[in-house]
């Protein structure tokens, strides 16, 4: 399980080749949400999600031979971003798989970044298979998008920007897809203020870790339902439950009507446009269900904002 100084380490290797996002407090959403709102708005990183923290840190991390054979990573979107976008800025080839339901968006920016990509399935186990397939087949080195302490420690140094731009900060809200970004964040702001409340959100249509906690284990689902594309992952993964026992002190679940609302609440209020896996935490604030007080200090992590244009059209004009 990592700690404070793996994701120090990290820090060190991915410095000045990520972005340094801002902490932005934003009290027009305090009423709404019932609380003192800052947003880390990591929409604005490198290919317009957290993933390329992990992703380059996991690439900085290869040998020479492994950066020869070329990567392989699976991913419902953003982590493929990150890991084409890394190699590519590293001069590495890599091959992507991506399900056949991927986000539009995050299929063109993968692309983009000269990436191979194979669409299979659309459960997160269908396409882990898939990637330990090309890894025997090619010989290549996997980058998993959430089982990699490399992966958890560069997902873990937006929390020490966190404290360190606000050292009195009470409460973090992290979304939960495979939980390597909430067991970087957590790892991290725990070891530099053990007092901080570390609060993950999941979509009510993919409880993985939530219904782990109740079961006292790792669980798989056998259906994800959520418009949250980036936390379709379909089971817990064992090391990241292990953590999320220890280090997350609540679990919220959150209806997906909540999060549409919470996209354009943060549209219209706070001028950011944000993905919905970004804003379980708004909407479960919105909906009332988030255990914070109107004196805490709360810092939502904005987790990405590759939004599918035709589905937030969509959106906007439902509401």
């Amino acid at each position: 399980m990592i700690g404070l100084e793996d994701v120090k380490q990290a820090r060190e290797w991915i410095g000045g080749k990520v972005l340094k996002t801002p902490l932005l407090r934003v009290p027009a959403l305090d009423q709404a949400l019932g609380c003192q709102v800052y947003l880390k708005p990591e929409n604005l990183q490198l290919t317009g999600s957290f993933k390329i923290r992990g992703a380059m840190n996991a690439i900085l991390s290869l040998t020479e031979e492994e950066k020869k054979k070329g990567v392989v990573a699976c991913s419902s979107g953003n982590h493929a971003q990150g890991v084409a976008c890394a190699a590519k800025m590293c001069g590495i080839d890599a091959a992507i798989v991506m399900p056949t339901n991927c986000n539009p968006v995050k299929l063109s920016g993968v692309k983009s970044y000269g990436a191979r990509v194979e669409l299979v399935g659309t459960l997160g186990s269908e396409r882990e298979a898939r990637a330990a397939e090309i890894m025997e087949q090619e010989g290549r080195v996997q980058i998993h998008p959430y089982g990699d302490d490399r992966i958890r420690a560069g997902q873990g140094t937006m929390a020490l920007e966190i404290l360190e731009d606000e050292p009195s900060m009470d409460v973090l809200v992290v979304p939960i897809g495979g939980g390597g970004l909430i067991t970087g964040v957590a790892a991290a702001a725990k070891g530099v203020k053990p007092s901080i409340r570390v609060i993950g959100m999941e979509p009510a249509g993919a409880p993985r870790y939530s219904l782990s906690r109740k079961e006292g284990k790792p669980v798989s689902l056998s259906h994800v339902d959520t418009i949250a594309d980036g936390t379709r992952t379909d089971h817990a993964e064992p090391e990241n439950f292990r953590a999320i026992e220890r280090l997350v002190d609540t679990l919220v679940t959150v209806e997906d009507e909540w999060i549409k609302r919470a996209v354009v609440t943060l549209l219209s209020s706070a001028k950011i446009m944000a993905e919905p896996s970004s804003v379980m935490g708004i909407g479960a604030a919105l909906s009332g269900t988030l255990p914070v007080k109107e004196t805490d200090k709360v810092c939502f992590v904005l987790s990405g904002g590759n939004n599918d244009l035709k589905q937030l059209e969509g959106l906007l004009a439902s509401m």
